[in-house]
């Protein structure tokens, strides 16, 4: 393997990424040699991530035999995440509009797809306007996580906090180290690492009980997600109020607890990886 393409990948990164790592050098070992941008590669794997809501609507609706392919293609959509960055840092075409903007784009628009995805299914199964109702519950819980994700970052930084918010010592890995010199824990993060968009499986399981156990379902994941925000916002009201001064001779951020200095990533998505 060309020591180059290694070294394009994260010298520190999640485990979720420990696997797709080792396949998204190969593919990427292929793609610096044609034209193809790292723009246009997350575009490809965040349409693909959008369009396998579709095989969610059809799993949804009885189509069961395509619940295995689900995983396979999100899994796919996850290698070629690892493939745009590493493109980027192999032809020095690196920039915030890809790596920020784009990726956030298509996570955000993949995860409000299964959310439509979710509630036209219930809709159709059921007749029910509820349907309509706890869709766009869960539409409006998952908009407002995202919001206060991001301006629970941006208030952090403004008290004074100076360290990782995104990241763990137990939920990385360096660059090159072998899976048998990670904590059990650690290999098991590897591999439950690779499902996202976790609440699919149950959502699909739901779907095969009466159309108003679907429904009350999904009305129980959209309040499960207002609470998730809710939630968020008071920890950082809490973390906000630990990183004030306690005196005259304090510096802000001195009192920042320990989980405020290595909080974990967030796992709606599963996070942006180039």
């Amino acid at each position: 393997m060309d020591p180059n393409i290694l070294a394009s990948q994260k010298k520190r990164e999640m485990l979720a990424a420990f696997w797709p790592r080792k396949i998204s050098r190969y593919i990427t070992r292929v793609l610096v040699r044609t034209p193809i941008t790292p723009n246009q590669t997350t575009v490809l794997w965040g349409t693909l991530s959008v369009l396998n809501s579709y095989t969610v609507y059809v799993a949804l609706t009885g189509g069961w035999w395509l619940v295995p392919l689900i995983p396979i293609i999100y899994q796919f959509c996850f290698v070629l995440d690892c493939v745009d960055g590493e493109i980027a840092r192999f032809k020095g075409m690196s920039n915030p509009v890809g790596g920020k903007l784009l990726d956030g784009i298509c996570h955000r628009a993949t995860e409000f797809a299964l959310l439509a995805t979710f509630g036209i299914a219930a809709y159709e199964k059921s007749g029910s306007w509820l349907a309509v109702s706890a869709a766009l519950l869960l539409m409006a819980g998952d908009a407002m996580y995202v919001f206060a994700y991001e301006r629970r970052l941006t208030t952090l930084r403004q008290s004074g906090f100076k360290g990782h918010i995104r990241k763990t010592e137990e939920g990385t890995y360096t660059r090159g180290m072998p899976w048998g010199a990670l904590t059990r824990k650690q290999q098991l993060l590897t591999i439950t690492g690779l499902f996202h968009y976790k609440s699919v499986y149950a959502v699909i399981g739901l779907s095969y009980f009466s159309p108003d156990v679907f429904v009350a379902g999904l009305a129980a994941l959209a309040f499960y997600k207002h609470w998730k925000w809710v939630r968020l916002v008071h920890r950082t009201l809490s973390a906000v109020s630990a990183l004030q001064p306690a005196g005259p001779d304090a510096q802000p951020g001195a009192d920042a607890t320990p989980a405020e200095r290595t909080e974990p990533a967030r796992s709606v998505s599963g996070g942006a990886v180039r």
